[in-house]
């Protein structure tokens, strides 16, 4: 059905008059209502354990975990009165063996997402399109009461890795009534004027707009063989015998454009004057296109210390102002867990290989990873693949055999990050997902045993996992009591292991208890890391799904005022890699660590660190011990501990045993000198941290 005619039906205008009488009750800013198929709101969608496509207008999730979930932004001044809006309503077309959906919510009451909320219903699972409306006031009779500020839908609970869950509309409403009638207003036509790329494990396809009719099928347009035929010479695709316009990477991979059904396939040695290579506008859409100012691989595999964010943005939502937003801000390491799939991931690393970013892309865990990311192997800025996230050691097994099938399909890196010290047991056994988390009920001795048995079981060269120490408590700015001891128990595990240790800092508050750091707080977290060697330093998030707790960016890309405290900080570590990556850590201790500054305690100090050979400082202090990887220098880092929220500034008075002592300020290197009394002055503001080497 053409575009121009899809709301001509006589019945649905008169559905739509009556939602828009019953609509004229309603007072709210903003509608508690999404329209995914040939609507605004599949672009937004956040989608966790599946991959949300968007397919000819129609919006699908291909499920890829026992658990998928999808949620949209929703601003908390948007919030609805439960009591005025019971109803709640859903079209869907489901195919799956489970029989049952789940809906959960965040009220004036309930402040997660927990148990305590989850609303189970019954779905019709067949492969047709249903509408569902259920009352709140029957399936949470007690909790449905308040302001609703957000919610989250598990399509099928649980669900079945393998499964397509297609979403066409939801929302929220006053009565029985409107809801039926926002359901009736649902257009679930595929739009044939639009393009359509079809993914398979070795090649990609994009029919043009207007190319296809009702009742196409998906195997006149692929290709019938399963793999390339063997024999020398370039590969391209034809249909029909005759060339189409296609590119084949260096792993056989195809990209390739069908205008017309055939029978479709792979060839050798076509004559050169028949032959038509893909152009770059069908290569961006494919996701296959390299920038012209591509950074050579060699920029990205050097050593340094890695500067990332997680980005919650879809692929699609990653303009190019986007990027070179992230890029400004310092970051050169991107975690892609947002919606990377389809055409989306090869746009986005396009984007970042202009301004030298190295990409994790989330594509999901198939089965069968033998053709992993071959389409992608020609973008140098592709630097591995998301597998999981704060997995426990039941798992290990299992992440440990996934990440070997990733490195030996790709070659790449699998990216893996685990719990936090102040995980409970049953996380730590059972992943995140086992329990909530139980801040300070910290075990150094179980956590251990959590890091070790992930070398044992896991080939990774790192260990990172995420710690976040910035909290309000009664209206005062807390820390987290162990977290030096925290990082410590990590980064000596890395070290032992000869795995590079990474960590994952606070860049926000996502609830009333945490805090968005400032400029003094981002520097004190990322020189507590470099103390104990840190070689990549991740920010969680770069931006946030949700629009009442804004990360450096909104959900609409606008800069925040943590971004330049950020942009700040994180240059100045990226103005000190180089230097920093040519010594080894060797541990770290503490300097007027008492009962008033629990967040600095640590086991294990390194004391025959004889480069220092004393400290003259009233103000509790960090230090980080290295090596020169080459001679015979050493290099130390100094961080002012004091309480955070004290903001208090520190004079550190040193004797250092060497010569030619540089100290790297705020990324900048200034050659120190000894003062009147024989020792090294280090003034140090709140939060910061200097690196200083030493030529012996």
């Amino acid at each position: 059905m053409c575009a121009s005619n899809r709301w001509k039906n006589k019945g649905r205008m008169a559905l739509m008059a009556a939602f828009a009488a019953s609509a004229t009750l309603l007072t709210n800013a903003k509608e508690p209502q999404w329209i995914f198929n040939h609507g605004p709101d599949a672009p937004k969608a956040h989608v966790a354990q599946g991959v949300a496509l968007e397919s000819l207008g129609l919006f699908r999730i291909s499920v890829i975990g026992t658990d998928v979930t999808l949620s949209v932004p929703y601003d908390r001044k948007d919030a609805f009165k439960a009591e005025e809006r019971p109803y709640f309503a859903l079209r869907y077309r489901i195919r799956s063996s489970i029989r049952r959906c789940g809906l959960f919510f965040v009220t004036d009451t309930l402040t997660s997402l927990s148990d305590k909320s989850y609303s189970p219903f019954e779905i019709v699972p067949d492969g047709q399109w249903r509408n569902a409306v259920v009352d709140m006031r029957t399936l949470k009779p007690e909790q449905w009461k308040g302001n609703v500020y957000e919610f989250r839908l598990d399509p099928t609970n649980p669900s079945v890795p393998g499964d397509v869950d297609e979403i066409s509309r939801l929302g929220f409403f006053p009565s029985r009534e409107a809801a039926d009638a926002f359901l009736a207003q649902a257009d679930d036509t595929e739009d044939y004027s639009r393009e359509l790329i079809l993914a398979k494990d070795a090649y990609r396809v994009l029919i043009p707009g207007n190319n296809l009719s009702f009742g196409w099928k998906e195997s006149d347009f692929l290709i019938s063989e399963a793999n390339p035929p063997s024999g020398e010479g370039a590969l391209t695709v034809v249909c029909d015998g005759e060339p189409v316009p296609c590119y084949v990477n260096g792993r056989g991979f195809a990209f390739y454009v069908a205008e017309k059904p055939g029978k479709y396939g792979f060839a050798r040695g076509v004559d050169a004057a028949k032959l038509r290579h893909i152009d770059r506008a069908a290569m961006e859409k494919l996701g296959c296109g390299v920038s012209d100012k591509a950074m050579p691989p060699s920029y990205f595999s050097r050593e340094r210390i890695r500067i990332g964010g997680w980005g919650l943005l879809t692929g699609g939502e990653w303009s190019r102002k986007a990027v070179s937003d992230f890029a400004e801000c310092g970051f050169d390491f991107l975690v892609g867990n947002g919606r990377d799939s389809g055409s989306h991931a090869g746009k986005l690393l396009s984007a970042c290989d202009e301004d030298g970013i190295e990409v994790i892309l989330n594509l999901g865990v198939p089965k069968d990873m033998t053709n992993m990311g071959r389409e992608f192997v020609d973008h140098p800025s592709l630097g591995g693949y998301y597998l999981v996230d704060e997995p426990g050691t039941d798992s290990y097994g299992h992440w440990g055999e996934r990440a070997i099938a990733c490195r030996k399909a790709t070659g790449l890196r699998p990216f893996i990050n685990l719990l936090p010290m102040y995980a409970n047991a049953a996380q730590l056994k059972f992943g995140a997902n086992a329990a909530a988390i139980e801040y300070y009920d910290s075990d150094p001795n179980l956590y251990r045993k959590y890091c070790e048995e992930y070398c044992d079981k896991v080939p990774t060269d790192y260990i990172c996992t995420d710690i976040y120490p910035l909290h309000w408590i009664k209206g005062r700015a807390v820390t987290y009591r162990d977290y030096v001891e925290s990082i410590n128990v990590i980064a000596s595990v890395a070290r032992e292991r000869n795995r590079e240790f990474w960590c994952c800092i606070q860049t926000f508050g996502w609830c009333a208890s945490k805090r968005t750091p400032n400029a003094a707080e981002f520097r004190w977290q990322c020189h507590s890391l470099l103390s104990f060697g840190c070689r990549a330093i991740l920010c969680w998030v770069y931006s946030s799904r949700n629009s009442s707790w804004p990360s450096l960016v909104t959900c609409d890309g606008e800069r925040t005022a943590a971004w330049y405290d950020a942009r700040t900080v994180l240059n100045e570590v990226r103005a000190i890699s180089d230097v920093y990556c040519s010594y080894r850590n060797l541990g770290a201790f503490t300097h007027n660590c008492t009962d008033a500054t629990p967040y600095l305690k640590m086991s294990g100090e390194y004391r025959d660190f004889a480069t220092v050979r004393s400290v003259k400082c009233e103000a509790p202090l960090l230090f980080g011990c290295f090596a020169a990887k080459a001679g015979k220098g050493t290099a130390f880092t100094v961080v002012n501990m004091n309480d955070l929220e004290k903001a208090r500034s520190a004079l550190v008075k040193l004797d250092i045993a060497g010569s030619r002592v540089k100290v790297y300020r705020r990324g900048i290197p200034q050659r120190a000198e000894r003062g009147a009394d024989g020792l090294y002055d280090i003034p140090l503001e709140c939060g910061e941290g200097v690196f200083v080497t030493v030529d012996r």
